[in-house]
């Protein structure tokens, strides 16, 4: 009597089961990254990315500070059958040496997106990098980091640094599967009554060892910048081409940066030159950027870089930090 009880359970158990929705499997990561070190700059007065606003004789100072944001952030997906999905993902920035939170607090990123990222693509909304960070990244051996990298000031032709950044808030995006190769993100941005409306995108190719990109971001006819990066591995090195132009408070402004990675082993090799040009304006900013990174592991790795940049009229300053840095 009793097993005959427990079958009759099990069997009204199962039915109710089968009477409810499939439930969709989902995954939420938790991620991050602890960056400090030593940091100096010298007096000179060139501005550049990664170094003390105001430059000058002020900035000429020894801290302990971040090589890179410390961040915290989480990325959720939910497979919703059929080849579809949902999913967000929030990133937080802070500075490891004070504790102190940057503000907005989700800083860096938060978005939600819908759809099928091998069958056509995703599309995402909220606070999210623009699309011509994507082809600029692609030509940054330090990934936007430290004070060598040649950063939003030439890789993005200066568009980067009074206008937009590289992120756009209130966007509504599109990201598209590859295909042959070939992607594309196109980003819309609302002004909501205290900026004008942003545009871009972006079109990337990947064969192997190759990479070719090209991409716009626009806020008006005044604002905007194009550029156009191509790299190539060879194994031994992975050099890096990127123009950009640009057009700044009515000043048009053109870019070039050379840089190359160069791995050996467990460590890593990283050089720049990059040459900022206003059009009419004897304000010519170059910068030589060499840096050493050495992986201790997958996730922890020793940093040194040093950054000098020299503009027209003004002296040049130069850069250096040392680094421990993990990611999580």
């Amino acid at each position: 009597m009793k097993k005959t009880t427990v079958v009759r359970h099990g069997v009204l158990a199962c039915a109710a089961l089968a009477c409810l929705p499939a439930l969709a499997q989902s995954s939420v990561t938790i991620y991050g990254r602890v960056d400090l070190g030593v940091f100096h700059q010298n007096g000179g007065t060139t501005p550049t990315n990664g170094g003390i606003s105001p430059a000058g004789p002020a900035a000429n100072m020894w801290q302990v500070r971040q090589g890179s944001a410390g961040r915290i952030g989480f990325r959720g997906v939910e497979d919703l059958g059929g080849g579809l999905q949902a999913g967000f993902q929030m990133e937080h920035r802070f500075d490891a040496d004070t504790g102190l939170a940057h503000n907005p607090f989700w800083e860096a990123r938060s978005y939600v997106y819908v759809g099928a990222p091998k069958a056509w693509g995703t599309v995402y909304a909220g606070r999210e990098y623009i699309p011509a960070f994507w082809v600029a990244l692609k030509a940054d051996p330090w990934g936007f980091d430290t004070v060598a990298t040649p950063g939003p000031r030439h890789l993005l032709a200066n568009y980067g640094v009074p206008v937009s950044g590289i992120r756009s808030d209130n966007t509504i995006g599109l990201r598209s599967a590859t295909w042959g190769g070939f992607s594309t993100n196109v980003a819309w941005s609302a002004g909501e009554g205290t900026r004008s409306n942003t545009a871009g995108a972006n079109v990337e190719y990947t064969s192997g060892p190759l990479y070719v990109g090209t991409a716009f971001d626009s806020t008006t006819s005044q604002q905007k910048v194009w550029m156009a990066a191509a790299s190539y591995d060879f194994g031994i090195v992975r050099p890096a081409l990127l123009y950009a132009r640009s057009k700044v408070n009515n000043v048009n402004s053109s870019n070039v940066s050379l840089t190359a990675r160069v791995p050996v082993s467990t460590h890593l090799v990283k050089l720049a030159v990059s040459r900022l040009n206003p059009d009419g304006v004897d304000n010519t900013n170059t910068k030589l950027s060499v840096g050493y990174e050495h992986f201790l592991s997958k996730r922890t790795s020793i940093l040194a870089n040093v950054g000098s940049a020299k503009q027209d009229r003004l002296t040049r300053t130069t850069l250096f930090d040392l680094s421990l840095k993990h990611n999580f």
